[in-house]
């Protein structure tokens, strides 16, 4: 799309329901399934004209309830899953204020299937509202609302500086699989630490800086590039 975006927000819709069958057992109630449904459409608001893009299709992604149980494992794992849909390339702000949304929403239905033993779907529907203007659009192109993941690229220094230790199952190394490419660790690699202690393929996190300072888990911020 050619012209200058002036302003953009995004909307959502969360829907929970706890899953239908035979209540699970004391022991194994942890083990329920969270499923998340997430999708997401982009709307181009230029010269009184409305244009959507095709709405991609459903992104299944299964947890377990101990997962969405204790606070930090679940909020790893909602980010987790709005960075592996690509929808911080799309409005980082308001896709964060999403995740503390979403975060507080499953308080209630996470307790519910606690009790009842059952597990849960979450159904996220997401709306990016893009307001253009300019020359005319050509909605032939992708669009990128806020320059990429996060907007300002990690300074090459503070990228050269970061921690590099090998993986072991015991070690100081929290994850047990890179949160970009969600790809499990293997003992003895050697994977890339942000001074918040998240650890991931090194290849993988020197991309994702040269997109963003920001942690891709916790949004840890390192010293930013100074060019534009």
């Amino acid at each position: 799309m050619e012209g200058h975006l002036c302003a953009g927000r995004v909307g959502w819709d969360l829907f929970a329901k706890l899953k239908e069958g035979r209540p699970a057992s004391e022991s194994s109630r942890l083990s329920a399934p969270v499923v998340m449904k997430l999708r997401y459409s982009v709307l181009h608001f230029h010269a009184g004209q409305v244009m959507q893009e095709q709405p991609c299709p459903y992104h299944y992604v299964v947890f377990n309830l101990g997962e969405f149980l204790h606070h930090d494992s679940r909020r790893q794992a909602i980010s987790s899953v709005l960075f592996r849909l690509g929808t911080y390339g799309y409005g980082y702000r308001g896709v964060w204020q999403l995740e503390q949304e979403l975060f507080a929403f499953c308080n209630d239905p996470v307790e519910s299937a606690l009790r009842m033993g059952t597990g849960i779907e979450i159904t996220v529907g997401l709306r990016f509202y893009r307001y253009w203007i300019g020359t005319e659009p050509s909605f032939d192109e992708g669009v990128s609302g806020d320059g990429g993941f996060g907007g300002v690229p990690a300074s090459s220094d503070a990228v050269k500086e970061l921690a590099v230790v090998k993986y072991q199952r015991e070690g100081d190394v929290r994850e047990h699989s890179c949160m970009i490419c969600f790809e499990e660790f293997h003992v003895w690699e050697e994977v890339t630490q942000m001074p918040c202690k998240h650890a991931f393929h090194g290849g993988c996190l020197t991309r994702w800086l040269a997109s963003s300072h920001l942690c891709p888990i916790c949004r840890y911020a390192i010293a930013a590039s100074a060019r534009p």
